[in-house]
């Protein structure tokens, strides 16, 4: 339900996913494994937990997401900073 009132909010403050920069990797939760999707781009699930349609992720190749299966990615520098995640 969280994630549902904060997605349009994030959508809109939103930029391109960046190498090496917190992303909300927004996933289908009867697709694949957002972890497997995750590691093909290169990256590491970052956060204090797991939603069932996104997941906050630090990528080295952020353009390899949506072809691994995911539905998009975009920047969440300043989602990651509201969640206490510091150091990106």
């Amino acid at each position: 339900m969280q994630l549902l009132a904060t997605l349009p909010v994030t959508v809109l403050m939103s930029a391109p996913a960046r190498a090496g920069r917190p992303a909300l990797v927004v996933v289908s939760p009867w697709g694949a494994d957002p972890a497997r999707i995750i590691a093909a781009a290169g990256g590491r699930e970052i956060g204090p937990g797991s939603a069932p349609l996104a997941r906050l992720a630090v990528l080295d190749r952020p353009e390899d997401v949506v072809p691994a299966g995911a539905w998009a990615v975009m920047d969440a520098t300043a989602l990651a900073s509201l969640c206490g995640i510091e150091g990106y």
